[in-house]
């Protein structure tokens, strides 16, 4: 066959075009590579958290999804970064480590024909969304699963896109009918990695240091004082008590929080669990404790008429509720009452005509409640003053069975009794945080970011469509005062609540750090978290810091705290997201638990957020749902909140009518229809 004669021009175009080719994979190989952990989503594309000492951007860069190759989320890899459209892209280059071994996930057994044969297919099917594959099983390595179980799978093959093969694994263990509650309570805990069994010798030490006795010696006897306890009906575990005292120039606050660093000591096995912990867990009726219940329950616990050792915090405050002065010392106390939030609300409220009274009136005689009261409306006017934001986000609440069954689920209101020891640990919190500040030594603090300007902006965007006036969010720089006055005006509209929900989402997260910084949403100059050793690690950090530093005045061991507290933060803010997701999945789950006799029904519902395929909106009894509206002739228009249809529009806060269509209880799924 004859050769096809190619023009001079023609081979010219040919030859600019392959140098062009090369030139471009010359210029990739040269790209400098980075490495960090990659994190996916459930549409393919991902987000890479540089390594420390990388300075490409101050978030995480983009990576999209046909540039992710084999990667799955949690992931560390090696990759390149290239500018589009004026901002960073990563592409992969190679997975270094895989970072999700296991997962929790479906079973599922399917047949299907292939030609004139009958085959079966045993796969799992994640939970997770972003693991955006499915994992085939041999049945040698089904573990007794049958199909619909809860199941967690050990991943031994990753997909590989360049061969074409799926991923592979083996079931380790076997929950039950994931479309059951308590098998998918097993599969959430598994899946956060929380641990739940203490090891026998932190166990037998716990025995061991709870045994003692507690002795006076060399601290100071409060026994005598008026100290109570105020906590949850359900609570097992105090660790802060409380006593009010009138003095000249306002009052004397008493906070006496259990001293758990007298039996926990630094590096012995009960810190090392604690610290691998990092916090306590709670979701409906459940808790996770940091620690043995020997400890958490027992002798680090205030519980009434019994002595206990303290770090006692007394707080000068005056009459407007500002902090004069703090001193600490380490106390026996011996708590007169165990409080109750719902009792005392009915004190505060009847007085002597309360059928609670007599219980109280150990505490709340001659004028003790009245002290009580003045008090906290001192420091309410302080946070006032202070334009401090009360930005609360719903507590789901469920009453559970004997048998195991969700009676009932609602969403709880706090009363007053709930907002003063809210007060009062806020203020025995900065007051701690400051006088370490002062003396100069380490800690750990609570610090917390001002809001993100571009979600603000987009906020503010939505709240001139719905005529509320945003004035107050023009300014060059977004204070307290300013959040402040844009919520009132949305709660002159009558869009309060949920501009509230809104802003809240717009907020930084608080973390806890070693480096001194300001509490954005509190106003607070300077904050730590000193009121609950018992379920939280850095309190326990920080109470080793007062009895080593403040106390004694232990020199050598400055160096060595002041070391461990970026160690003990970066471990606590681990530890304390891996909770908040937990617990927030646990709430969904209980809530498609509890919803799922209700398909069917229809229910008033509040609008909370809207996406291009629907919107989410919450019931009465707290749950959450999705309602999803037809591709067609629906336009979703993101940075006004809105999607519309030819029937109506929708945005977070508005009313509407919806019945629940469907409930998966494995995704934790209410689907709900208009």
């Amino acid at each position: 066959m004859a050769k096809r004669k190619i023009s001079k021009k023609a081979q010219k175009k040919r030859i600019f075009k392959k140098t062009d080719r090369h030139s471009v994979l010359k210029q990739k190989r040269n790209l400098k590579t980075y490495t960090g952990i990659f994190d996916a989503s459930s549409q393919g594309y991902g987000f890479i958290t540089a390594d420390d000492g990388i300075a490409l951007s101050d978030a995480d860069i983009f990576v999209p999804a046909k540039h992710v190759k084999d990667a799955v989320s949690g992931d560390k890899v090696s990759f390149t970064v290239t500018q589009y459209n004026g901002r960073p892209e990563a592409h992969i280059v190679s997975v270094l480590s895989r970072g999700t071994k296991t997962f929790t996930g479906v079973y599922r057994y399917i047949k299907h024909r292939e030609g004139n044969r009958l085959k079966a297919t045993h796969v799992v099917l994640a939970d997770s969304k972003k693991l955006c594959f499915d994992t085939f099983i041999s049945p040698a390595h089904l573990n007794g699963a049958s199909d619909g179980d809860k199941v967690l799978c050990r991943i031994t093959s990753y997909p590989d896109t360049t061969n074409q093969t799926s991923a592979h694994g083996i079931i380790e263990k076997v929950y039950g009918n994931s479309e059951e509650l308590y098998p998918n309570v097993a599969a959430i805990i598994d899946s956060y990695g929380i641990r739940t069994e203490f090891p026998d010798d932190v166990t037998e030490l716990a025995d061991t240091v709870s045994a003692r006795r507690v002795l006076k010696k060399n601290r100071l006897d409060l026994t005598d004082e008026r100290i109570f306890t105020i906590d949850g009906e359900h609570s097992k575990d105090f660790d802060d008590a409380i006593c009010v005292k009138k003095t000249d120039k306002g009052f004397e606050l008493g906070v006496h929080i259990a001293d758990v660093s007298e039996y926990v000591a630094h590096n012995s096995a009960l810190d090392e669990e604690a610290y691998l912990r990092g916090t306590s867990v709670y979701f409906a009726d459940k808790v996770i404790p940091m620690l043995p219940v020997a400890l958490s329950n027992g002798i680090c616990s205030l519980n009434p008429n019994v002595n206990r050792y303290a770090l006692s915090a007394f707080i000068d405050i005056d009459k407007n509720g500002e902090i004069t002065d703090c001193k600490i010392a380490g106390s026996v106390i011996r708590s007169k009452v165990r409080g109750v939030y719902s009792e005392v609300n009915d004190v505060i409220e009847k007085k002597e005509k309360s059928k609670y009274y007599k219980k109280y009136a150990p505490v709340f005689d001659a004028g003790g409640l009245d002290t009580v009261l003045e008090l906290y409306n001192a420091l309410k006017s302080k946070s006032a003053r202070r334009h401090a934001l009360e930005l609360e986000s719903a507590e789901f609440c469920f009453d559970i069975s004997n048998d195991g069954r969700i009676v009932n689920a609602y969403i709880e209101e706090r009363g007053v009794s709930e907002r003063i020891i809210e007060q009062f640990m806020l203020a025995a919190n900065e007051a701690v945080a400051s006088l370490l500040l002062k003396r100069g030594l380490p800690c750990i603090y609570r610090v917390h970011g001002s809001p993100d300007t571009e979600k603000l902006r987009q906020l503010k965007a939505f709240a001139d469509s719905v005529g509320i006036d945003t004035s107050a969010l023009c300014g060059d720089e977004i204070t307290l005062l300013s959040v402040q006055k844009f919520l009132c005006a949305a709660k002159d509209k009558g869009k309060g609540e949920i501009f509230s929900y809104l802003v809240l989402r717009c907020m930084m997260k608080a973390k806890y750090s070693q480096q001194h910084s300001s509490h954005f949403g509190l106003g607070a100059e300077c904050y730590c978290h000193f009121t609950s050793p018992i379920r939280r690690y850095p309190d326990l950090v920080v109470h080793r810091i007062i009895k080593t530093l403040l106390l004694k005045s232990d020199k050598e061991q400055d160096a060595k705290l002041r070391s461990f507290c970026i160690k003990a933060a970066e471990r606590s803010n681990e530890c304390e997201d891996s909770a908040t997701k937990l617990e927030r999945d646990m709430d969904d789950l209980y809530m498609a638990a509890y919803s799922k006799d209700k398909v069917g029904q229809s229910f008033d519902s509040v609008i909370t957020s809207v996406t291009s395929s629907g919107f989410f909106a919450r019931l009465p009894y707290g749950a959450e749902g999705f309602v999803r509206l037809p591709a067609v002739n629906t336009e979703y228009i993101p940075s006004l909140y809105t999607v519309i249809t030819p029937k109506r529009t929708y945005r977070p806060g508005d009313t509407v009518k919806v019945k629940i269509s469907e409930v998966s209880i494995s995704g934790r799924r209410i689907e709900l229809t208009v």
